[in-house]
């Protein structure tokens, strides 16, 4: 008995062992985000085009994927720019979709719809419908900004130039 009590007190009274580390991104994930991180948009969107190749379900490389398109649609010319913004669109809201909880994705896609008027029609629409998944934070507040800056005569004439602009892209080579 004296055993039994020695072994519950030694049991008891070692640490505890120290949790996994973090299993580290997958190397095509972490070249990826290195890319991004250096501004190569279509660089490290390539890389994730070749991941998600091999692991289509992975939500961070579509997330990961999904923020370069938007960022290189945010400094292409406004005949490839809509191109680059749909493949935007989808790569994030097939990242939210495959894992709905993640704040940054939601966060991320909000504000994706928050600049795609110039793009898409009902983006606005879409981020007031992400509103209560968000939850509170001053979302409301960027909405109603974006709202205003996206109404009137002179949005419709600049949105007029940028449907122009895309039909040419596609027409052109």
């Amino acid at each position: 008995m004296r055993w039994v009590c020695l072994m519950l007190l030694i049991a008891t009274a070692l640490p505890a062992a120290p949790p996994p580390p973090a299993s580290p991104a997958p190397p095509a994930e972490g070249r990826g985000r290195a890319i991004f991180l250096d501004c190569d948009f279509p660089g490290a969107a390539h890389v994730f085009e070749q991941a998600l190749a091999a692991e289509p379900d992975r939500p961070a490389l579509h997330f990961w994927l999904g923020k370069s398109y938007a960022r290189m649609a945010e400094t292409a010319s406004p005949f490839t720019a809509p191109s680059h913004a749909r493949k935007a669109r989808l790569q994030l809201e097939t990242a939210v979709r495959l894992d709905p909880r993640n704040p940054d994705y939601l966060r991320e896609l909000f504000e994706f719809y928050l600049d795609s008027p110039s793009y898409f029609p009902g983006g606005l629409e879409r981020a007031a419908a992400l509103l209560e998944r968000l939850g509170p934070g001053g979302y409301a507040k960027s909405l109603a900004a974006a709202l205003t800056a996206h109404s009137g005569v002179a949005w419709h004439v600049q949105r007029a130039e940028l449907f122009t602009a895309a039909a040419l892209g596609r027409l052109l080579p």
